[in-house]
């Protein structure tokens, strides 16, 4: 084909979910034991009755702790929250990157959301398995418009039914299928809305820019009067200022043996994400499917996009949400939501526990601790990889 037909066809083709085999060399699947990792994997069992995005809300607030060096650089740890359907069941869980910080997520949920069940994974997987030969697609999702627009959430124009409903609904597959969201969460300073250093780009630089109208037109320009709608995103943006915030990825994988199965899930739940986060104001989120015309390329995009979100690696996107944004995508669901295969907490405190798990003889006897901090080994071994942290999952 001529030069020019291949630059047409590349102009043509946009990103689009195509599952893809990975093959692990000498290893019959990727996994990751919890003993091999840094940072602490926390199961949690919800009861059904509880407040759902509300409690999710209150859990992050109060694990909002901004860390800074001497020349004020965030410094603070990345934590995520991850629903997996795996071995045919919808499960719950966060990561915390050191022990104390488990420590704290293990009492904040508890105490947020009553009769739950938080406890360590120790002897089970710290990710799901990958066996060789399966199909694997992804995605990363990230905002349509700057950050200080925000996405739907249960204090602005709120939601009729919580969007857990149709995005767990969406994961559900093939028994040994696996699909996981993963929203990783970093505390951002309270500075997130003042721009840069000379201010400009600031909240109130762009809220008076609404207010201000629109140019339009270009041989002879002339402004455009502000609009209701103007004027009323102008009020919400403002609303931003002096709000908690978090830096935000969030990632969609879907494996399975059958091909078809794993690129519908990966589209499905990401596309979910896109459908029930669009705010008044026009932010809502976009998804972007890990994908390359290219098979070689694409193989080693996905490896690498299994092992980021495998680490929960953090990654700037330019993506920051308010608490109440946050907890719209990271919450504990409730009975409202009627999905099937939920791993739920029947009964109220008192019962066993599950055998993966490690009762805590008191609170003080986990605190203090820090993780090593030190890499994964077994993942580094992880055959073709490379980890570029310059550069977007995908891209």
């Amino acid at each position: 084909m001529p030069k020019i037909g291949r630059l047409r066809e590349i102009l043509r083709t946009s990103p689009q979910y195509e599952a893809t085999q990975l093959e692990f060399g000498e290893q019959e699947a990727f996994s990751q034991r919890q003993a091999d990792t840094s940072g602490t994997l926390l199961r949690i069992r919800p009861y059904k009755e509880n407040e759902g995005v509300v409690d999710g809300a209150g859990v992050l607030q109060s694990v909002h702790d901004v860390t800074t060096n001497f020349r004020g650089k965030n410094t603070s740890d990345h934590h995520s929250f991850e629903v997996w359907f795996d071995e045919g069941k919808i499960k719950f869980y966060m990561h915390a990157a050191t022990e104390a910080a488990a420590d704290k997520f293990r009492r904040r949920v508890g105490n947020n959301y009553a009769n739950s069940e938080v406890f360590p994974v120790e002897d089970s997987h710290a990710f799901p398995v990958i066996d060789s030969g399966e199909y694997v697609a992804g995605a990363w999702l990230e905002m349509e418009k700057i950050p200080y627009y925000p996405i739907r959430h249960h204090n602005s124009e709120g939601f009729e039914t919580d969007p857990y409903g149709e995005i767990t609904s969406e994961m559900l597959s093939l028994d040994e299928s696996t699909v996981v969201t993963q929203v990783v969460f970093r505390p951002a300073k309270q500075s997130w809305t003042d721009g840069d250093r000379f201010k400009h780009n600031s909240v109130d630089e762009l809220a008076h820019a609404l207010r201000q109208g629109t140019s339009v037109g270009w041989l002879n320009p002339k402004t455009r009067p502000p609009s209701e709608k103007d004027k009323q995103a102008a009020k919400t943006i403002e609303r931003q200022r002096g709000q908690q915030a978090f830096h935000v990825n969030i990632r969609v994988l879907a494996v399975s043996s059958n091909r078809e199965e794993a690129e519908a899930r990966a589209r499905g739940v990401a596309g979910m994400f896109r459908k029930y986060y669009n705010a008044i104001t026009e932010q809502g989120l976009d998804d972007n499917p890990v994908w390359h015309r290219r098979k070689q390329k694409r193989v080693k995009r996905l490896r690498q996009f299994v092992q980021r979100i495998s680490d929960r690696e953090w990654i700037d996107r330019h993506m920051i949400m308010t608490v109440d944004e946050l907890a719209g995508v990271a919450h504990i669901p409730n009975s409202d939501i009627e999905t099937p295969k939920i791993d739920w907490r029947y009964t109220q405190r008192g019962d066993r526990i599950p055998a993966d798990s490690v009762r805590y003889e008191s609170d003080d006897s986990f605190r203090g601790g820090q993780s090593s901090g030190l890499p994964d080994e077994g993942a580094e071994q992880f055959q073709g990889m490379t980890r570029d942290a310059e550069e977007f999952d995908g891209h």
